[in-house]
């Protein structure tokens, strides 16, 4: 299978009209007409993780990150961004990202994040396409009511992270909750008028938190990566039934915990 067709059956997936603006989606590098046997699936794309794909005899590479998000001017071999280049174009591995498309497609990361935590009966957090089916999070009910440090240990375990950080009274019942998966604080005050108790997403800021716990809904900070990886294995279940050999990066957390 070429890489035009694979495009096209993601974009069925996750259209890039529903990413924003500001993202950059799509065949990032590479020929649309290459016959791909094997793809590797990643939620980032460094000249690691090329010369990974490269070393495991990949011809594609599916990630959730993309690169070159704004323009540049020149390719220099000593920087990221020209190490990573070079790797591609030497390689002959073709690039593809979905991103912001991925996070709000119906089906998507915040869909998959808010099943596995056993969210019920859930809509879209924010609403910015045309699709009502499709945007950013998603807030659902849980099978009932639990506190936040129960709910913060499932998180932990669900996402199989070393540790999370949670921001309000550990005794709070939570009935209803909110998760954008990646780094999503700028979506809390929706959260919080849509009857959110709490929010699990990542990158939150110190401050950001203390006025968000003070307007009455707690956080689950459980990590940029932990809530985006399972990517992958969305990844996986779109391009393997196409009879494609998919190999899982090993692209790890770039935090360590000591």
């Amino acid at each position: 299978m070429k890489v035009y067709e694979i495009l096209e059956i993601l974009n069925d997936f996750a259209p890039p009209s529903l990413a924003y603006e500001w993202d950059n989606v799509g065949l990032l590098c590479g020929d649309a007409q290459k016959e791909i046997k094997k793809a590797m699936v990643t939620l980032d794309t460094d000249y690691k993780i090329v010369r990974e794909a490269r070393e495991n005899g990949c011809e594609l590479i599916l990630s959730h990150h993309p690169i070159l998000f704004s323009g540049i001017k020149k390719i220099d071999y000593t920087s990221p961004d020209g190490l990573l280049i070079r790797e591609l174009i030497e390689s002959g591995i073709a690039l593809i990202a979905a991103h912001t498309n991925m996070d709000t497609a119906e089906r998507g990361i915040n869909y998959e994040l808010a099943k596995r935590l056993g969210l019920k009966n859930t809509r879209i957090l924010e609403q910015h396409t045309q699709d009502p089916c499709c945007g950013l999070g998603r807030v659902g009910e849980l099978e009932h009511i639990i506190t936040l440090d129960e709910f913060a240990r499932t998180v932990k375990t669900v996402l199989d992270t070393p540790y999370v950080r949670v921001c309000g009274d550990s005794g709070k019942k939570l009935l209803t909750a909110a998760v954008a998966s990646g780094s999503c604080s700028e979506v809390i005050p929706t959260a919080r008028a849509m009857g959110c108790d709490v929010i699990v997403t990542g990158d939150m800021k110190y401050h950001e938190s203390i006025d968000a716990v003070n307007s009455g809904i707690a956080i689950i900070d459980a990590g940029h990566y932990p809530t985006e990886k399972l990517v992958t294995e969305i990844f996986k279940s779109i391009i393997e039934p196409l009879g494609i050999e998919v190999y899982v990066s090993k692209n790890p957390d770039i935090f360590r915990f000591v």
